[in-house]
């Protein structure tokens, strides 16, 4: 089994600095076009492809919002599941889920691994109407924005306008910070 061509495979091959690997293959002005062109041959002869994780990880996003819901097999949360991808996939968003099966313990490990997977929101649709409050505020310490769908807004099909607020959240927060 062959592992994935990296940029350091890239380098090692060329003999040059994994960073000016990088800094070719973005394009940047201060390496020479024989340089790029090198590195664009070797990167195109391993079928290169960047590393999300690692491009995530510097820009401090993932991109991925979480959605826990308790039953998918009940047709209302398969409706919203369905809008949340469609919302989700629009703004380039990975979705990742969970089923509590109305297990207020399972909820709580979906979101614990949620955070631990650095997703950048969650929608929540709970499965008790207590909202899991020390786990919601460790979120949002964190910078997770939190929203939650519950029974009234489900029924009344105003999970849309939840989906959206959790979306203007995230777009908000990508927003470049203006100094002072």
């Amino acid at each position: 089994m062959e592992k994935i061509p990296t940029i350091k495979d890239i380098a090692k091959r060329l003999k040059i600095n994994p960073s000016t690997v990088s800094r070719a293959l973005k394009g940047h002005p201060s390496i020479g076009l024989v340089t790029t062109m090198r590195v664009n041959k070797i990167a195109k002869e391993l079928n290169y492809h960047p590393n999300q994780n690692a491009i995530f990880l510097k820009q401090g996003k993932t991109f991925t919002v979480g959605v826990v819901l308790p039953d998918i097999a009940e047709p209302l949360y398969c409706s919203i599941l369905s809008k949340i991808e469609r919302f989700s996939h629009n703004r380039n968003y990975n979705v990742i889920f969970g089923q509590s099966f109305k297990k207020p313990e399972q909820e709580r490990q979906i979101l614990e691994n949620m955070m631990n997977l650095r997703v950048d929101g969650i929608l929540i649709a709970l499965s008790k109407p207590k909202v899991p409050s020390k786990q919601i505020e460790q979120l949002r310490k964190y910078n997770i924005p939190v929203a939650i769908l519950d029974s009234r807004n489900i029924v009344s099909d105003q999970s849309h306008q939840i989906i959206e607020h959790l979306f203007s959240i995230l777009e908000f927060q990508q927003l470049p910070q203006i100094g002072a």
